[in-house]
């Protein structure tokens, strides 16, 4: 499993999240999550799969204090996981990478107030994307990474899902 159900981290909204791989997730690098947003990373834990050598190098670019360096990331970011959808996608990538592109979209126009990187075209052609993505991966999961899931959302919710999902 790719999906770090059990390593979460601080996401928008003081909502926990799971992270992916040894890159993917807000404070997450390097396969440990971050003491601080400026804690220095060397970046020699491998990538998992393609989808995390996306979120290494994001993180790369994220070690600029730039919002409009830090913002063109995350349009390469979108447009990386874009171009990896092109094909079929495990299914835990698939729903990893659709949400990891609503959250590029959010990074890129509300934290580094560069919205304007994607026209009108491209944000509705992302957001089908991710909402491609996520859909796939919701409906081919493995049992374990449903059950992470289920977790995850019953925690993130206080919400009996469980019952709801299975």
């Amino acid at each position: 499993m790719n999906i770090n159900w059990s390593i979460l981290v601080p996401g928008p909204g003081d909502v926990t999240i799971p992270t992916y791989g040894n890159y993917g997730g807000p404070g997450y690098s390097n396969g440990e999550v971050l003491a601080s947003p400026d804690q220095p990373v060397d970046y020699t834990a491998p990538p998992v799969d393609a989808l995390d050598e996306l979120f290494r190098t994001h993180d790369m670019v994220y070690d600029s204090p730039d919002r409009q360096v830090r913002a063109e990331g995350d349009l390469a970011l979108i447009q990386g996981i874009e171009a990896l959808s092109q094909n079929p996608l495990p299914p835990e990538q698939s729903l990893y990478g659709g949400a990891a592109i609503l959250a590029g979209i959010r990074q890129m126009a509300a934290v580094n107030d560069h919205p304007e990187l994607l026209s009108q075209p491209e944000l509705f052609a992302a957001l089908g994307t991710a909402a491609e993505d996520i859909q796939a991966g919701l409906s081919h999961l493995e049992p374990a990474d449903a059950a992470g899931l289920a977790s995850w959302l019953q925690q993130a919710s206080d919400l009996p899902l469980t019952d709801i999902l299975f």
